[in-house]
């Protein structure tokens, strides 16, 4: 075959010009939503990092006058070291902490409750309370209250008071 021959047989077809010869912007607009997808996930979940809903959290000092009469009872005199909260909630919980001489806690107590009940030391909860009561309602009062107390030294305690409405 001679050169002319080759060349007719060899047939030029001209390039496409139409637009529309590619399939990249499906294959993109697939990627795009799982990647909108994650996106919108990692988002939600640094907002829910940064945001407090615990309820927790929202604890007011208060007077510790209050916190304990809300229980019953009223602060000892050689108490030092004193706070006293209330936690947000549909029913306020108080919660009062102070240190005071060991050896009034059991006149404190019977003061407070004479009908009783007494503090214990077993069964207590944490193995570090000393001490512990738990009373419903009592003496007319319409709170329940927990006192955890944990001997500091010979001499000292630290008291926790807990009012709630059960």
């Amino acid at each position: 075959m001679t050169k002319t021959q080759i060349e007719t047989q060899i047939e030029t077809v001209p390039e496409q010009t139409e637009p529309g010869g590619t399939r990249w912007g499906v294959v993109l607009a697939i990627l795009a939503v799982p990647t909108l997808v994650v996106g919108a996930l990692i988002a939600l979940g640094i907002a829910w990092l940064f945001t407090d809903d615990s309820v927790a959290a929202d604890v007011k000092q208060t007077s510790c006058a209050q916190a304990l009469a809300f229980g019953g009872a009223k602060l000892p005199a050689g108490a030092y070291d004193t706070w006293c909260g209330i936690e947000a909630g549909p029913e306020p919980r108080y919660d009062a902490r102070f240190r005071m001489p060991r050896g009034e806690i059991g006149a404190w107590v019977a003061a407070t409750f004479p009908e009783g009940p007494r503090l214990r030391t077993t069964q207590c909860g944490d193995a570090q309370v000393d001490a512990c009561l738990n009373a419903g309602p009592v003496a007319g009062q319409r709170a329940s209250v927990q006192i955890e107390i944990v001997h500091d030294g010979r001499k000292w305690s630290e008291v926790r008071f807990l009012a709630f409405t059960p």
